[in-house]
């Protein structure tokens, strides 16, 4: 572990430079467009911990307090900017085009018709949308349905997605899925294996009642900006928030938010109470040594494993079998830091687990998000305000598209509804 003030050296992340970048695309895109865009009761549609609603863009989940996050404006940029030039698609071969950065790309504007390739052309036609479904008619036609894939974005609404997958399965193919499957597919296996659903177990309200964060594998500064302002209100209200990362975040150190004026003036706050910096896939052994410690001081919460879980037996046995010299190699952390790291969750009452794809993208992804559950489960911090697990979803409304059915196989619950 390192404590956050060794990092003091570290520039503040956020502040006047979020701002800054935030003029810089109205400036582009226009201020009236962009504002209307912000304000419109309508969800933001950058990451799942957007702002939205039917009270306006600019306002969170929780309270009537504006919020402005530089992530949900660039995500406004591409639907405010002026469509690509026609002459762009009629003088750039793809070899041209594949030269371009995805910036350069994004900065040509945005589309505004179909585009349509032959087989074995260097370039794309312009056509319309009676040309562009003819094509799609004709080729389904006469395709194999198993041999198709249809994919949709976590961006898109419920009612698209559903009808989507409706659309497929009518077809003939379950080759159906969502971008979900090369972010956070793992999360949806481990929690289903653990606590049998694949969703958060918390609503955002929780959050601003725990008393202990941890976030693992995660760089919510730069993905998710809303969520750094609620681990610095935690550490505010005299909570603690341990990262586990194995790089070392500037933002997950020091944070200024923008929409604290004093925040950006002093350099911003204190994010991480705790930083811990295992090997590259050294997560689970560093968790089952926090798990061991907890056991081996008698701090679980037997009551709740006896009356909620199942497996005990067979988990202690593992934790007791599995040695700490081990534990310490394959995790890289040291043994008194699990120790501190185990006090630490020892000590609360209100614990919410939270990760993103530095966990889920593993060859043992699955097991990395089983063994953060089991870590919460032996303390009892499911199920009740202020504790419980939360994916960072990356893209707006992933878990609405999954819960839809734009997925290979289609939940029970979808069949009851």
């Amino acid at each position: 572990m390192t404590e956050a003030s060794k990092f003091d050296n570290l520039p503040s992340a956020g502040g006047f430079k979020a701002i800054n970048y935030v003029m810089s695309i109205a400036r582009k895109v226009g201020t009236r467009k962009l504002t209307a865009a912000v304000r419109s009761k309508n969800a933001c549609k950058a990451c799942a911990f957007g702002t939205g609603g039917q009270r306006g863009g600019l306002h969170n989940e929780y309270s009537n307090r504006v919020e402005i996050c530089n992530k949900n404006i660039q995500a406004q940029l591409s639907d405010n900017r002026e469509p690509i030039p026609v002459e762009i698609f009629e003088q750039n071969s793809l070899s041209e085009l594949r030269e371009l950065s995805g910036k350069q790309l994004e900065d040509l504007g945005r589309l505004s018709h179909p585009l349509y390739k032959e087989a074995g052309a260097d370039r794309y036609q312009i056509i319309d949308y009676k040309q562009a479904l003819q094509l799609i008619a004709d080729r389904m036609a006469t395709s194999d349905p198993q041999r198709s894939f249809f994919y949709g974005s976590g961006r898109s609404s419920n009612e698209a997605a559903f009808i989507l997958q409706l659309f497929a399965r009518l077809y003939g193919c379950n080759h159906i899925n969502n971008c979900s499957y090369y972010c956070h597919q793992a999360s949806g296996v481990g929690l289903n294996a653990t606590i049998g659903t694949g969703t958060a177990t918390i609503q955002y309200g929780d959050l601003h009642r725990a008393d202990l964060i941890f976030v693992f594998g995660a760089n919510p500064a730069s993905n998710h900006p809303r969520f750094v302002k609620v681990l610095l209100e935690c550490r505010q209200r005299g909570g603690k928030v341990i990262i586990v990362n194995p790089a070392r975040e500037a933002g997950l150190v020091r944070f200024a938010s923008p929409a604290n004026f004093k925040s950006m003036i002093s350099g911003g706050g204190e994010v991480a109470s705790h930083y811990v910096q295992p090997h590259v896939g050294g997560d689970v052994a560093f968790i089952t040594g926090v798990a061991k410690w907890l056991l081996e001081n008698d701090a679980i919460d037997s009551g709740f494993i006896a009356a909620c879980c199942e497996g005990f037996d067979d988990y202690r046995h593992y934790l007791e079998q599995t040695d700490w010299d081990s534990i310490v190699r394959e995790s890289g952390v040291d043994r008194d830091v699990i120790a501190e790291i185990g006090r630490v969750y020892q000590n609360s009452e209100r614990a919410v687990m939270a990760w993103g794809m530095g966990l889920t993208h593993h060859y043992n992804g699955s097991e990395n998000i089983e063994a953060v559950t089991a870590l919460a489960l032996l303390r009892g911090m499911i199920g009740g305000d202020g504790k419980g697990l939360l994916p960072l979803r990356g893209h707006s409304n992933v878990q609405g598209v999954s819960s839809v059915g734009l997925t290979p196989a289609l939940k029970s619950q979808v069949f009851k509804a």
